[in-house]
């Protein structure tokens, strides 16, 4: 019997979780924009910039599901869970896309925050038939996106919070639990581990603990190099002049990842801007970025005092 070709394969899949989703969507609630599926995610380990140590265990973690027989041979099972730690914008979920990748896997994104806040307690019921189906489907990467919204702090008041979560995580234990070693690979994601129940850290689950820390110098010129690339691909043309980092990386401590792809997405706004108005602009330069820089901090100052209530 001959077999489907790969692109069959993948199309046929996708209809079927396609189809799987919709139900559970009917039982559940609307889970758009709340769990993403990619049956063939295409991040590759070279796309994150930085991280040189995460993604060396990473790659490590790949085996769990592309060889399990490998941890076999030396008399133990493959790992099923990782908790990826940092502040935010620094390439977590970015770095378990190209884990999916490294694996050959199908990729779940569950984002937890916009998840609880719309089921609340019964998530984990909802958690239980993810866990389900990502094990039925095939090698799998779940991803648990801000595991922090387990505790369910955004919702409850404290002592409520802390009774339904026992509940939530309970479940969520129950199924990993039984979920077979070399199927799926669960990977929870938080910048506050003070927020993540003890019992989800405890052997055979999300016990291998990875930190991904703001870049170092090195690794933010990596970052921007990688960013200005993709750019410059996606407008089939050189958009930056060379940029002299002796400048620009004394005054970009403390910048994640994520800040610096916003900090390049403003100086070619600008440019968009100027080129709107009649002028030709020329392409991105240090200065350039140095005054996006200078912008980006100051309204990221103001983000800040927002979020603290100083305008209040």
């Amino acid at each position: 019997m001959s077999r489907l070709p790969i692109d069959d394969l993948h199309w046929a899949l996708q209809r079927r979780l396609e189809d799987v989703f919709s139900k559970l969507g009917e039982k559940f609630g609307d889970l758009t924009g709340r769990v993403e599926t990619d049956i063939q995610p295409n991040v590759s380990f070279d796309e994150v910039g930085g991280l040189t140590h995460a993604k060396q265990l990473f790659r490590g973690f790949a085996l769990a599901l592309t060889s399990p027989e490998s941890y076999q041979q030396w008399g133990i099972s493959p790992p099923k869970g990782v908790l990826l730690y940092g502040p935010p914008g620094t390439g977590k979920s970015k770095l378990v896309r190209a884990l999916a990748t490294a694996s050959r896997a199908i990729f779940y994104h569950v984002k937890l925050l916009n998840l609880t806040s719309k089921f609340g307690a019964n998530t984990g019921e909802l958690l239980q038939e993810i866990l389900r189906i990502a094990t039925s489907e095939g090698p799998a990467v779940l991803l648990l996106d801000e595991a922090e919204a387990l505790s369910l702090e955004h919702l409850l008041p404290p002592p409520a919070a802390r009774e339904a979560s026992a509940r939530l995580v309970a479940a969520l234990c129950e199924k990993l639990d039984a979920t077979p070693a070399g199927r799926v690979l669960v990977v929870g994601a938080t910048s506050r581990t003070d927020a993540i129940d003890a019992v989800l850290v405890a052997p055979g689950r999300l016990d291998h603990l990875v930190e991904v820390a703001l870049p170092e110098p090195d690794a933010q010129r990596e970052i921007m190099e990688i960013i200005k690339a993709r750019t410059d691909r996606n407008a089939w043309r050189t958009l930056f002049e060379p940029i002299d980092y002796r400048k620009l990386l004394p005054v970009m401590g403390g910048l994640s990842g994520a800040d610096i792809s916003e900090i390049i997405q403003r100086a070619l706004e600008a440019k968009v801007h100027r080129a709107a108005e009649g002028a030709a602009p020329g392409p991105v330069t240090s200065e350039d970025l140095l005054v996006s820089i200078d912008a980006y901090k100051g309204v990221r100052g103001v983000v800040e005092k927002i979020r603290y209530g100083q305008y209040l």
